[in-house]
């Protein structure tokens, strides 16, 4: 076994831990002995086929350096792009990659976080099903987060800030999308400074909802021609809010609707016909 397979045997059964930075950067520090200027950290894109270049890379490798304190370190800069999706970390020398452990996730700084001008990007380590890391990264622009949202009888009503050109502005509306059905319900937004709301109805929304349950998108469509943009809550510390309860169902006419998170955090309205609906988690 040479010193590089030694090295990587090691760094196997380390955890890693991150601190994440409010600019979009993340330190990756390793606490194990070996020689760090053999291995590299390895982000991959998971699905990625390890081609393409900038942005559209599956790959970023980074040098895993030598800190103060005795462990290994690496930095992944803000500068750095690294598209929208999900990227496992693993400990990489000679060629071959090993997936690393979680460690200690310091991520407080991305709570409360207001993004600057400009494309709004998020990066969050977080650990996986089977106690790898991973490192979920969202790019967007425009970009509408949402904030409060109140339930209501027969309705939702969603708070929010728009970051982009002329956030607010007049003609803003919000279109629901049904998800592989085409279908496309819209309502309108008012806001102003950025800031916006709406209240979306579900009876217009539950008259196709007969057999299946239904899933809604929201997305948030300006005025003056600009592009529409997901309503999505991704600025804080949470890296897939489907758990999350949103807030209390409403059923009318045999349906049962409620807002809810997706997987990418979108957030979404949810219809099911009321005999599915004991059979929701």
């Amino acid at each position: 076994m040479n010193g590089s397979t030694e090295h990587l045997a090691q760094a196997t059964g380390c955890a890693v831990d991150c601190i994440a930075d409010s600019a979009g950067g993340i330190t990756f520090d390793i606490p194990c002995d070996g020689p760090a200027d053999r291995a590299v950290l390895v982000l991959g894109a998971r699905g990625g086929d390890g081609g393409g270049d900038g942005g559209g890379r599956a790959e970023v490798r980074l040098p895993l350096m030598a800190a103060d304190d005795g462990r290994r370190r690496a930095v992944l800069p803000s500068t750095v792009e690294l598209a929208e999706g999900h990227w496992d970390v693993r400990c990489g020398a000679t060629g071959t990659d090993e997936p690393l452990r979680t460690g200690v996730r310091d991520v407080r700084a991305l709570v409360g976080r207001v993004p600057e001008a400009g494309p709004v990007s998020v990066r969050l380590p977080y650990p996986t099903a089977d106690g790898g890391l991973a490192v979920r990264s969202w790019v967007r622009e425009p970009h509408a987060e949402a904030g409060e949202i109140h339930c209501l009888p027969g309705a939702v009503t969603v708070e929010g800030v728009w970051y982009g050109s002329a956030g607010g502005s007049g003609g803003a509306a919000v279109e629901a999308r049904l998800r592989g059905g085409g279908l496309v319900h819209r309502v309108p937004a008012t806001g102003r400074g950025g800031v916006f709301a709406f209240t979306l109805p579900y009876r217009p929304l539950a008259r196709t909802c007969v057999e299946r349950r239904q899933w809604w998108d929201l997305w948030l469509v300006p005025g003056g021609g600009l592009p529409a943009a997901r309503i999505s809550r991704i600025l804080d510390d949470v890296w897939d809010k489907r758990g999350w309860t949103v807030g209390p169902a409403h059923e009318s006419a045999g349906v049962r609707a409620v807002p809810c998170y997706t997987e990418d955090n979108g957030l979404s309205v949810r219809l099911e016909p009321a005999h599915l609906a004991a059979a929701t988690p």
